[in-house]
């Protein structure tokens, strides 16, 4: 009888030692200090033992809705001007509340069926519904807008989770807050600066890839001069440097890009390191 009670007890014992370097990993040392070590590294405290900061944030996607309304506007105003189609005004009523809508006013009759190719080929995403006296408002569509604002939490989720890694957080909390609309929750266990956490994750960037229209100048003034003093109403100028030019002097250098951009960062859906 005591026989079989001793083979239980090393039986229970041994699991129990195998349960525990599971947890809390095999100690460098067997002294008190080893141990202790070896539990803190092996178990992270969660925000409510540890303390940290907890933020939940609401991602602006009308800033985002706004900039490819932009960007249509400035392809409207582009290709109606190639097609010599005539218009009043294009304007966004209301760009905080509706961002995504768009009215064009004082298109002729006759040219409707040039202006509603242009929408359909140039802004697929988009719908043109016709309106009083010879306006258009031109809206992006339901599911599309639903897509844009999504994707806008997505990548703002993910652009947070890559900045937060400067912080060399354990087992941060990053994702979408359910309570709300468009909302991130932010859990940082063992971070007690929320002011420096803002600063990292708040700073923005927008990739945008416009196409070259001329130059490069030395200065802002002899850009004007060619072009006669009035710039093209398409183009803006931009200060710059060519990126592998043979020209090693450097200096100020300005160059006239389009307005509208050729491609965003909406338009890539993935990008990675290679070897060429």
């Amino acid at each position: 009888m005591n026989k079989n009670l001793t083979w239980k007890l090393v039986v229970v014992v041994g699991i129990l030692l195998v349960f525990l370097f599971g947890i809390f990993g095999i100690p460098k040392d067997l002294s008190g200090r080893g141990v202790v070590a070896a539990i803190t590294d092996r178990i992270h405290l969660g925000l409510d033992l540890r303390g940290g900061t907890h933020l939940i944030l609401q991602v602006q996607v009308n800033d985002a809705v706004n900039v490819d309304s932009d960007n249509a506007i400035a392809r409207l105003k582009e290709d109606m001007r190639s097609r010599k189609i005539n218009y009043a005004d294009i304007t966004k009523p209301d760009p905080v509340n509706h961002p995504e809508a768009v009215v064009v006013k004082g298109v002729p009759p006759d040219q409707t069926s040039d202006f509603k190719n242009i929408v359909a080929d140039r802004l697929p995403e988009y719908d043109a519904i016709s309106g009083a006296e010879n306006s258009w408002t031109v809206s992006m569509k339901a599911q599309n807008l639903d897509d844009l604002k999504n994707r806008a939490v997505a990548q703002a989720i993910e652009t947070i989770r890559n900045r937060i890694d400067q912080l060399g957080v354990s087992e941060p909390v990053i994702q979408e807050h359910g309570l709300g609309q468009y909302q991130i929750l932010v859990q940082l266990p063992g971070v007690d600066d929320p002011a420096r956490v803002k600063e990292i994750m708040q700073s923005t960037a927008m990739l945008e890839i416009k196409q070259e229209l001329g130059g490069p100048y030395p200065s802002e003034q002899s850009a004007l001069q060619d072009k006669g003093g009035v710039l093209p109403p398409d183009a803006v100028l931009m200060q710059g440097k060519s990126i592998g030019s043979r020209n090693t002097e450097g200096g100020e250098q300005w160059y006239l890009i389009s307005r509208a951009s050729a491609v965003t960062g909406r338009d890539l859906r993935a990008a990675e390191p290679t070897t060429d």
